[in-house]
């Protein structure tokens, strides 16, 4: 029984990462949706948890603002593997059990695009990307649990400690360097997130809420207008430790970017606002084993992104190993 409930914390601990590779001024949002899925509600038991994100991202648009310029219909393709670190104390404050979780990315990206509007440029533009880390993220872990309601909240603080710099064409070459793995400013996102599983019948229903908060990106004068996400999941749990279910999200920006880097985009795209949206469905599968003395789960989900609006719209394939010490 106590292998079980192990196993089954693991896979509610591979919910603790999120992070992404570009702000809502790259086209992509500062949270990585569709990182909180499966028990996203449960903090495991007192210990340390290791997860390993596989995360390969796919995505077109109309245009996106990077490193102080617009590129028309970027093809974007990236990869980003994902270390994160969890650690449950054995101590509560108040009713609350605690946590700490740190998360690091490395990001292996490129794209092409068909020209860039801040020059006037027109032809296409190959971009060989961007291979470096992103943001450490910091998230403090609050949990409480009554019954089969499970409720943990996270304060997100993405560090600016990514690669970065401002975007460089070279026109006689048709390339550009417009991707960067880190975003050039500070960001807060607190999440709750809620499960109730009933481990008799093996379902579970799990749904988590953030908005982040981001500073101004200092290079371009660029100030993200706050980002609100909401992700759901229902899953069906087997006696053989595997779960199947679906997974989805819903993003939207509460209000209209600003600064005098996003009313030059709005010029030059004649747009009467940035704020952007979209909506993600999949299925998700999970399964939980164990190796010797140590506990693994082993999740994977494909994710469709649809209803894009001023953003990204993209395929994920994404898979996530994890471990117990």
């Amino acid at each position: 029984m106590k292998t079980t409930i192990v196993l089954l914390a693991l896979s509610a601990s591979v919910f603790l990462c999120a992070q992404k590779v570009q702000a809502a001024e790259g086209g992509i949002e500062t949270y990585l949706l569709g990182s909180r899925d499966s028990m996203s509600g449960i903090l495991p038991p007192p210990g340390t948890y290791l997860n390993n994100d596989f995360v390969y991202f796919s995505g077109t648009a109309p245009s996106m603002a990077s490193g102080g310029v617009v590129v028309t219909d970027p093809d974007v393709k990236v990869f980003t593997y994902k270390f994160n670190f969890t650690h449950v104390f054995d101590a509560q404050w108040g009713n609350a059990r605690l946590g700490l979780n740190f998360n690091l990315p490395y990001v292996s990206a490129n794209g092409q695009y068909s020209g860039d509007l801040s020059s006037g440029f027109s032809g296409t533009l190959n971009d060989d990307g961007e291979h470096a880390f992103g943001d450490i993220v910091l998230s403090p872990l609050f949990n409480w649990s009554k019954g089969k309601l499970h409720t943990t909240l996270a304060l997100q603080f993405f560090l600016p400690t990514g690669h970065y710099q401002t975007t460089q064409i070279n026109v006689a070459n048709r390339s550009i360097d417009a991707l960067n793995a880190g975003k050039n400013r500070f960001a807060f996102d607190p999440t709750l997130s809620m499960t109730w599983f009933d481990p008799t019948t093996g379902w579970e229903y799990s749904g988590s809420f953030g908005v982040t908060f981001s500073a101004e990106n200092d290079a371009t004068d660029y100030q993200t207008a706050p980002e609100a996400h909401f992700e759901g999941t229902v899953m069906r749990h087997l006696p053989n430790k595997l779960a199947l279910g679906v997974t989805g999200y819903a993003y939207h920006q509460i209000g209209d970017d600003s600064g005098s880097g996003a009313d030059g985009i709005k010029q030059l795209l004649g747009a009467d606002s940035l704020e952007a949206s979209v909506f993600g469905l999949g299925p998700i599968v999970t399964w939980s084993t164990q190796v010797g003395q140590t506990p693994i789960s082993i999740k994977a989900k494909y994710i469709k992104e649809f209803g894009a609006k001023r953003r990204f719209e993209s395929d994920k394939v994404w898979m996530t190993v994890g471990l117990v010490f």
